[in-house]
């Protein structure tokens, strides 16, 4: 069984059954690389606390944050050279764990040492891997790279969700519910056709809308002079919870190529089994007019005073149980979140299989 520091207070099966539902061996992101620039963020994955931080030569750490002294949390401490020191007694960690210095004697104690997990830049994102870190290849980390293009605008955001993350997806998944919770992106015009198109490791969905006044929020970055036009949604979910967004508009009949394109990132990281980090990012043309205050603050309506107070009410209506036992009533446009919901269980089902697979044969050579 693979360990993950923070619940060894718990027996094994209690560890196995509270982790059930979180897929280990993958990239989670942790945060947005700017917020570790000049400060240590404190932040949760998979009921793991972390201190991120950037060490003496600016690379992105990840420790388990707690103190091995008296358990204080590191990321209430300060950088020191590119360690952390503990704000309660003064040890000092590097980015590999290991105690760097002691203030109360010269002597440090074997034990003296926290965890350090694999953690990468990319695309102005923070990728942290808290399961094996063997298995831990860069290149399954997925890519947004219109996020740190230099010959665009980035506008970055972050919400807290309290919710399972899988709700989150699947709000993404199915644009749907635009035409009632979110007025900005069409309110009532916003009658899509969708369809889906499952991958081996990927599921995408698209929605499209056609012959409507442009909204508001399409109007604003992409002004359509009165004419009517189509707009689409093409979505990629890759595991666990990674969504890249194209969002289109042209005028109604002309071809895509005619239109404009803003990409955006959905990325959604579990907390805990009822809160989630929700990573939010899209780009324009630098010569865009929306100025990028403008864009996050949009995005921010949708996502931080629409989306979020209904994922928080759904995920208390649903108290803690599983959506599948609660037997949803479902509509055709949740073809797309139901896939990726079976992709995502068989990846955790195959990753488990291969834990205790792992575990006996340990067992039988001991």
């Amino acid at each position: 069984m693979i360990h993950l520091p923070g619940f060894a207070e718990l027996g094994p099966r209690a560890r196995e059954e509270r982790m059930a539902a979180f897929l280990k061996n993958t990239w989670y992101m942790a945060g947005w690389a700017h917020e570790i620039d000049d400060a240590i963020v404190g932040r949760t994955v998979m009921d793991i606390p972390l201190a991120l931080f950037r060490d003496y030569g600016r690379a992105p750490v990840a420790l388990f944050d707690r103190c091995p002294h008296r358990f204080a949390p590191l990321s209430e401490g300060s950088l020191r050279g590119g360690a952390v020191m503990c704000k309660y007694h003064g040890l000092r960690f590097k980015a590999d764990g290991a105690c760097s210095h002691n203030p109360w004697s010269e002597k440090i104690p074997a034990s003296c040492k926290v965890t350090s997990f694999p953690i990468l830049e990319r695309d102005a994102c923070l990728w942290v891997w808290l399961g094996d870190p063997s298995e831990a290849d860069p290149a399954r980390i997925p890519r947004f790279g219109f996020l740190a293009d230099s010959g665009r605008r980035a506008a970055k955001g972050y919400t807290h969700i309290g919710c399972y993350y899988e709700l989150i997806t699947d709000n993404l998944m199915d644009l749907s519910h635009a035409r009632f919770l979110h007025p900005v992106f069409g309110g009532e015009s916003y009658n899509p056709a969708s369809s889906v198109k499952p991958g081996q490791e990927t599921v995408t969905v698209s929605f499209v809308v056609e012959d409507i006044d442009n909204p508001e929020f399409p109007e604003c970055v992409w002004p359509a002079g009165g004419k009517k036009v189509d707009l689409w949604d093409d979505i990629t979910w890759h595991a666990p919870a990674s969504l890249y967004f194209e969002t289109g508009v042209k005028h109604h009949g002309k071809s895509r190529r005619e239109g404009w394109i803003i990409p955006m990132a959905h990325i959604i990281t579990p907390e805990t089994e009822r809160s989630s980090h929700y990573f939010w990012g899209a780009s324009v043309e630098r010569d865009n007019p929306m100025g990028n205050e403008d864009l996050r603050a949009l995005l921010s309506q949708a996502f931080d005073a629409e989306d979020k107070p209904m994922l928080e009410a759904v995920q208390e209506r649903m108290g803690g149980a599983d959506l599948r036992s609660l037997r949803p009533v479902m509509l055709p446009h949740d073809a797309g979140a139901i896939r990726a919901r079976r992709l995502l269980s068989a990846r955790i089902a195959q990753e488990q299989g291969d834990i205790q697979a792992a575990s006996a044969t340990q067992v039988t050579a001991s």
